[in-house]
Order: C-alpha cells, then sequence, then structure tokens
C-alpha cells in the first residue's frame, strides 16, 4: 500500500466515525429520511470519499478531475497534468451485507469498455494508457428494516434524533482494484467484472486470485462478454491452462 492509500484511509476514517446522515434537508428546514434505497445510500457514502479524496490530493500536490458524464470511469482522477501517463483512478463502491460475519461483494466496472477500446477511450476520463495505477473506495454496511410509515414521512430539525437510520456499521477499505478483483463477471447478465466474496479483512488485505495486475488486464481483456464466447477458458484455473499451452 503507498502513501496516497495510506492517506486515504486516515482522510476517511476521520470522516466515518460516528457518520449518522439520516435525511435529505429543504430550504424550509423538512427533513426527509433516507429509506432503504441502495443507490441512495451509495450517494450518501460517496460523500464522505469526496473532501477525503481532495484533501490527499492536495497534499500530494494532485489535481482532481470528476468525469462530466455519469456513466465514466473513474468517479476521481489524480494527476499533475492533462498529458502524464501516471495518472491514478479512483473508484468508490458501496455494498451492504446482511450481518458483520456474512460475505459481500462489489461489480468493479465493465471489462468490455476502455479495456477493449483500441484507444482506451470508451466511457473512462482520460485514455486508459494514462493510467498507472486503479484504486477503489470500497463501503459496507449492515442493512436496517424499517417500516414503510417511518420512510415516508417528513421531520423537523429539532426532531433529527427521532430518525431511524437504515444502516448501520458502516466500514471501509482503500485497495488496488485488481487485488480484490474476481474471476467471475458480476450482476447477473452484464459484463461487469465481478469482485471476490469475502469479509471486510479479505478485501482490506487484497485476498484476490490474480497473481500480478498485468495477469488480472490480460485476463478481463479476453473474457468472453457471453457464456456461448467462453469457449477457451471461463475461470482463472482454464485462464493459467490455456497460457500455459500457448507456451
Amino acid at each position: 500500500m503507498n502513501e496516497i492509500e495510506k492517506s486515504l484511509i486516515n482522510e476517511i476514517e476521520k470522516r466515518i466515525e460516528n457518520y449518522s446522515v439520516c435525511g435529505f434537508v429543504d430550504h424550509l428546514g423538512t427533513v426527509f429520511p433516507l429509506g432503504s434505497d441502495t443507490k441512495v445510500l451509495s450517494t450518501v457514502f460517496e460523500l464522505v470519499s469526496r473532501p477525503a479524496v481532495y484533501s490527499v490530493a492536495s497534499k500530494f500536490g494532485y489535481d482532481v478531475v470528476e468525469p462530466e458524464k455519469q456513466n465514466h470511469y473513474p468517479d476521481f482522477t489524480l494527476h499533475r497534468d492533462p498529458a502524464d501517463d501516471d495518472k491514478i483512478a479512483i473508484d468508490v463502491k458501496t455494498t451492504y451485507r446482511r450481518n458483520n460475519a456474512s460475505k459481500f461483494g462489489y461489480t468493479l466496472g465493465s471489462y468490455t469498455s476502455f479495456m477493449r477500446d483500441v484507444r482506451g477511450r470508451k466511457n473512462i476520463v482520460f485514455p486508459f494508457g494514462k493510467y498507472v495505477r486503479h484504486v477503489v473506495i470500497g463501503f459496507v454496511y449492515n442493512r436496517v428494516s424499517q417500516k414503510k410509515t417511518v420512510t415516508l414521512r417528513s421531520y423537523r430539525i429539532d426532531e433529527l434524533i427521532d430518525i431511524p437510520l437504515p444502516f448501520s456499521n458502516l466500514k471501509f477499505f482503500v485497495q488496488e482494484k485488481w487485488r480484490i478483483a474476481g474471476d467471475r463477471a458480476g450482476s447477473g447478465n452484464t459484463t461487469n467484472i465481478g469482485s471476490i466474496r469475502g469479509r471486510l479483512e479479505d478485501f482490506r488485505e487484497g485476498n484476490g486470485p490474480f497473481e500480478s495486475e498485468y495477469e488480472y488486464l490480460e485476463y478481463w481483456g479476453s473474457y468472453g462478454r457471453t457464456a456461448a464466447e467462453r469457449v477457451d477458458f471461463s475461470n482463472l484455473e482454464q485462464f493459467r491452462q490455456l497460457k500455459q499451452r500457448e507456451g
């Protein structure tokens, strides 16, 4: 783990302690509870990351670039100059688990966009070849069930303490993407890279199956888009056997 990742951990730890965002406030002071929608909660947790990323970038002399389009990777690019070939990609991922002992996983982005585009420009802020490091800030939380009557009503500012949180035990990790990537596609039929399935310690320690980033890129760069296309290999063991046969 390099100094940038260590600094990210320190910055996020300062902000995540006792993190208890409970709703959205309008100009009249009305508070609307978060509810349990995973997309809403993902956005809430990403709010912790943004000031941390900017603080770390400033410390190390980087500028931060955020994508202008919603479906572009990564969430944050760190660089000193647009022409630099040593950019750092930082992506924020969020998921939930049933309890502290449950295993969980993430989807880590498409393996059919910039990884296979000849120019490396598809759905990415800068060309893929300009990045030398790809980092994931991953959040995980325990889901707390709520009654509909709670999420449908609004509250006053002086009632904040009465708004129940839809999450508990929020934790995070910072790790290089290739170290937590699995060898199976994630999220059903979509062409997304699936992460390992594990516990928080597995992600913090980077207990993925790939021996190097080169192997990770080669594997996912040639992984079949559909099950019918995965004639040569469909998992890492088969991929390694294929590479041995090819010499």
